[in-house]
């Protein structure tokens, strides 16, 4: 098996977290984002050998700790393998899975995070509505967080979201753990890690109080998002609603063609 140099590339040389984003978001998670992005990029192949816990920690000047929490979420997501011995080796995700991959949603989170504010309108304990119940596969009557927030940019509020997390995932969010983060990130600082979600978009209007949130005429379009996120053991662990200003909300995927068969294919190309 070919071997090369564990040191790492310019591109990693140049990373330094920041201690601004740090205040959001935890050292080892923006660690981890850095380095899923580089794998699902290629930037090690399967036969070379990645840099060691002791180089990471030199490179992204974190605790071997920090490092290792890391690790273990790429492990606990089959995007690395570890072999006792000889080292660790990025593991590629297959061109195939069960659920769209939703990398492309988490990427670039530090830096949404970074540059947005977002406005806390309900954080409360409730009864989940039956219908999110049934779509986080609960039981009726479970009890879980209602989150409802405003997120701004720097020019004018852009989204309006309402998530409910089920217990016992809700009792690891509180106002203060939560801040400016996603629910993702919360619940990853708190060891419950999303791998897959099934989304859906459509379009609607804006009622009275959603307009005067958004800064948008009631009756304007809305585009409008449901998305179920799930741990890597298929539970569902956050429902997310969400309204966006099409003037400042862009969504994107990459297709590729498949071959074969008697008509073109299209399909979900994972990055």
């Amino acid at each position: 098996m070919a071997r090369t140099s564990r040191t790492a590339s310019p591109r990693m040389r140049e990373v330094a977290l920041n201690h601004r984003v740090s205040e959001f978001i935890p050292r080892y998670y923006q660690v981890y984002m850095v380095l899923q992005q580089r794998i699902r990029e290629g930037e090690w192949s399967r036969d070379t050998l990645m840099p060691t816990e002791e180089e990471f920690t030199q490179k992204f000047g974190v605790s071997r700790v920090t490092i290792r929490k890391a690790l273990n979420m790429l492990q606990a997501e089959k995007l690395i393998i570890r072999e006792q011995g000889r080292g660790t080796f990025a593991a590629p995700p297959p061109r195939r899975q069960p659920r769209a991959n939703f990398s492309g949603l988490l990427e670039n989170i530090v830096d949404f995070e970074l540059h947005t504010q977002v406005k806390v309108l309900v954080f409360e304990t409730v009864k989940l509505p039956d219908d999110v119940a049934q779509q986080l596969e609960c039981a009726p009557g479970t009890m879980g967080r209602k989150i409802v927030r405003v997120r701004s940019d720097s020019e004018a509020p852009f989204s309006f979201t309402t998530c409910y997390v089920p217990e016992p995932e809700a009792n690891a969010l509180n106002g203060e753990s939560l801040g400016n983060r996603t629910v993702q990130a919360a619940l990853a600082a708190a060891g419950v890690v999303m791998t897959t979600a099934e989304q859906r978009l459509s379009a609607t209007v804006a009622d009275m109080a959603t307009a005067n949130y958004l800064g948008v005429e009631a009756g304007s379009p809305l585009i409008s998002m449901t998305r179920v996120m799930r741990t890597d053991k298929n539970r569902p662990v956050e429902l997310i609603r969400a309204l966006y200003r099409p003037d400042k909300y862009e969504y994107r995927v990459n297709l590729s063609r498949e071959r074969g068969g008697d008509a073109p294919r299209w399909s979900l190309r994972l990055s």
